[in-house]
């Protein structure tokens, strides 16, 4: 089901800004040049409704979007272990 809405994020807002079009997501991996990350329990809608990313997003590169990204799953993903 994460992976669906994944996918599904991740097409709207490529569509919303070609920057994001490097970046590739397949069996919920999101990959960036040379770096990845596992978004296996991760929702990419959650970082839109936490702040201001999606007013940002037009204007954003992909390598800030990734690093955004990237954080946010690090977190959760520590917040889930510690749980």
């Amino acid at each position: 089901m994460i992976s669906r809405i994944n996918e599904a994020v991740l097409k709207i807002i490529q569509k919303y800004n070609s920057e994001f079009n490097s970046l590739t997501l397949n069996n919920n991996i999101l990959k960036y040049q040379d770096e990845q990350i596992n978004l296996q329990n991760f929702n990419l809608e959650t970082i839109f409704e936490s702040y201001q990313l999606k007013l940002d997003i037009s204007n954003m590169k992909a390598k800030d979007l990734f690093k955004i990204i990237k954080l946010n799953a690090i977190i959760f993903n520590t917040n889930e272990e510690g749980v």
